[in-house]
């Protein structure tokens, strides 16, 4: 992986990571809230061996600067930035892969820009809204319950905590990009205003007007776990099938994050979908 700390027109800095190099085609991942583009340094690097790779950290998290207004978390407002990013690199040729809100992320991008096929990682397709019992107003409050509390005295206490909920050490180690170290905590490293716009914004996504305008075919690979959650699952997929021309896969045994449970398989998933169109 090469990493390079770019800076757009509009001032603002973005955080870029590459793998892989003179290939054809090339694949954008797009990662969720809270995390980084270091997150999928595995499934890149599987990637990489047919494609040109590029993660990049959304504004607000890791190394990426943002403005600071709740418009500009729009899931259409960073898509534009997506835009920006992606002419900024000269991608031609391009594949985009979102995770959790970098699926609705790139739902938006699709929308409006040239795109030569999508994948959506367990996310892009379930409106928060329509989970039972959720509020905007319980998110919003979960969400800042989680940022403060998800902290620890050391990387050892940290790496202890997760060993302990059962979490590998290959895990434990991708996990690491999502935390940084300030005031002498280990912390997540969104920062918390950021966290707050962006369950804001995509509260309703994806909206009909949004899957209306979406032109091309779509693959979404969903998690299995946990099975409780699969009348949701089924409910909102059934809603985005309505739109969209979409291939559905479950990932066996994958919670929401389906890139880190099962790699090979995703990646597998991806290629075969990136050949077939």
């Amino acid at each position: 992986m090469n990493s390079k700390v770019i800076t757009l027109e509009n001032q603002l800095n973005v955080k870029v990571n590459m793998w892989g190099e003179n290939h054809k085609s090339s694949v954008i991942l797009l990662h969720g809230l809270g995390s980084t583009g270091e997150s999928f340094d595995e499934l890149a690097t599987i990637l990489s061996q047919d494609y040109n790779v590029y993660t990049f950290d959304l504004p607000g998290h890791g190394n990426s600067t943002y403005f600071n207004y709740e418009d500009f978390f729009s899931m259409e407002s960073l898509a534009d930035w997506v835009k920006e990013v992606v002419d900024y690199i000269n991608v031609e040729d391009l594949h985009i892969v979102g995770h959790s809100v970098g699926g609705y992320i790139a739902l938006a991008f699709a929308r409006k820009y040239i795109l030569n096929s999508l994948v959506l990682l367990d996310g892009g397709y379930i409106r928060a809204k329509n989970i039972p019992e959720n509020t905007l107003e319980e998110e919003l409050r979960m969400t800042a319950q989680h940022i403060e509390k998800f902290t620890f005295s050391s990387w050892e206490e940290y790496e202890k905590d997760l060993f302990n909920d059962g979490m590998s050490q290959r895990l434990v180690e991708l996990s690491k990009g999502s935390m940084k170290c300030e005031n002498g905590l280990i912390r997540l490293i969104v920062n918390p205003e950021v966290a707050k716009y962006i369950v804001k914004q995509k509260y309703n996504e994806p909206t009909n007007e949004t899957l209306l305008d979406v032109n091309l075919p779509v693959l979404l690979l969903r998690s299995t776990i946990p099975q409780e959650f699969n009348i949701v699952r089924d409910s909102e997929t059934n809603r985005v099938n309505q739109f969209l021309n979409a291939s559905v896969v479950d990932v066996k045994d994958a919670t929401h994050d389906i890139y880190w449970d099962n790699p090979v398989f995703v990646s597998e998933q991806i290629n075969n979908w990136i050949l077939n169109h």
